[in-house]
């Protein structure tokens, strides 16, 4: 079912989504769940230690303060 009272219109949902893509470009916290080094990256990528168990969260959702 489509939503009739859409939040974006599909030119603002595309501006949104490249905004968000620039954001995660060299800005993910990687930290893995084995050794629990963390690590900047713009990449998905294992654990210096081998594992792959990593956990990846975009640095845009911390606040700055």
């Amino acid at each position: 079912m489509t939503d009739p009272h859409p939040l974006f219109t599909p030119a603002e949902l595309a501006e949104w989504q490249r905004v968000l893509a620039a954001a995660n470009h060299n800005n993910i916290l990687h930290h893995c769940r084995t050794c629990n080094e963390e690590w900047i990256a713009s990449v998905a990528e294992p654990c210096q230690c081998g594992s792959r168990d990593v956990e990846r969260i975009a640095c845009w959702q911390f606040p700055d303060d």
